[in-house]
């Protein structure tokens, strides 16, 4: 599975006839998905967790909403349509605060609920995908299937991305609730190096292979649980 191009390229390209106006109505729709329920959800996820453990700074801040123009960042939604890979405002967390469990704990338990919440959302788009063959048979549908499956890709894609133990993602922040006092110090001192060093990695594509293969695995997994649904995609 290749890196999904962003819709603005796919209209550029639609612009030069390399690429049809469906397929980059098709991008476009499943982008708008990713910024309009994806990121509420992840973000809003990160809140309800927080607040399931005690602390409520997310809801005193507006934050524990699907509303997505409370979590829109700007910025993230640009980098979003051009690049595939976007953010919204960082949802705000008072570790201090959630004293139902132990600190490590909260932080991790917050830090994975949006990347779960990523990964819960595709199988429920896995699904709907699954049904729509079942609904009609129109050629309109065909479309609504290469969306729903653009939408599961770059919802998988960002979960996994997320997931890398590299600041300020949320991955980070799981492998801070496991790491001694030392590495938590390491980490940090070296933040910004390590970040970069990711970055030129990212840039020159030497992520990409094993990012694509998660994705698959994810993928592939999300299919085969709900191979109670007909029309498997492997």
């Amino acid at each position: 599975m290749e890196r999904i191009q962003g819709p603005i390229f796919d209209i550029f390209a639609a612009m030069t006839g390399s690429a049809s106006w469906q397929a980059a109505i098709i991008s476009c729709f499943a982008v708008a998905v990713i910024i309009f329920v994806v990121f509420p959800i992840h973000e809003c996820s990160h809140g309800l967790m927080a607040k399931i453990l005690g602390d409520d700074t997310a809801e005193r801040e507006g934050r524990l909403t699907l509303n997505p123009f409370a979590h829109i960042d700007l910025m993230g939604a640009v980098c979003m349509c051009f690049c595939c890979i976007g953010w919204a405002k960082p949802t705000p967390v008072s570790i201090h605060r959630c004293r139902k469990v132990k600190s490590r704990t909260a932080l991790a338990l917050t830090s994975l609920a949006g990347p779960v919440s990523n990964i819960l959302l595709s199988y429920v788009f896995m699904i709907a995908m699954k049904i729509v063959p079942m609904v009609s048979q129109e050629a309109t549908a065909g479309y609504v299937i290469l969306g729903l499956y653009y939408a599961i890709v770059l919802n998988v894609y960002l979960a996994i991305f997320n997931l890398l133990p590299i600041p300020p993602f949320d991955g980070s922040k799981i492998l801070y609730s496991f790491l001694p006092s030392k590495g938590i110090a390491f980490m940090e001192r070296y933040s910004q190096v390590i970040y970069l060093a990711f970055f030129a990695l990212l840039i020159f594509g030497l992520l990409d292979i094993p990012l694509n293969f998660l994705t698959d695995c994810v993928i592939w997994l999300l299919d085969k649980a709900s191979a109670f649904m007909p029309y498997p995609l492997f």
